[in-house]
């Protein structure tokens, strides 16, 4: 079997409503599976130390969307605001505690960084 090579495209596009109508209705209707999905993973990323998200947009397009370690925290405001947006509370409670959850690597990370200057 061949493998399959997809192209790399910047999550902005598949992620923002402003940056195109399609991904705003695209959104409007399955924004609440996406945004638990990538959140999710990103959240598992994290916990495993890994440095960024690669995710398939869809298998008939041939397009991933990387989504690097300095970003995880973009995308999960631009997805607490869908669902604050949408009356999603309980998925808002999920996304804090998952931003709780890279905040406290970060301080965790620069603590041990001070402890050894």
């Amino acid at each position: 079997m061949k493998a399959r090579v997809y192209s790399t495209v910047d999550w902005r596009k598949y992620l923002l409503e402003e940056s195109n109508p399609r991904v705003k209705n695209f959104l409007d209707s399955r924004g609440f599976d996406v945004f638990k999905q990538v959140c999710g993973n990103i959240n598992r990323a994290n916990s495993q130390k890994k440095s960024k998200v690669v995710l398939l947009v869809h298998p008939n397009v041939g397009n991933v969307i990387v989504i690097e370690k300095e970003d995880f925290n973009v995308v999960y405001n631009i997805a607490l605001n869908w669902y604050l947006k949408n009356e999603c509370y309980e998925m808002c409670s999920t996304i804090k505690e998952y931003k709780e959850n890279l905040n406290k690597k970060k301080e965790i990370k620069s603590k041990l960084s001070k402890t050894l200057i």
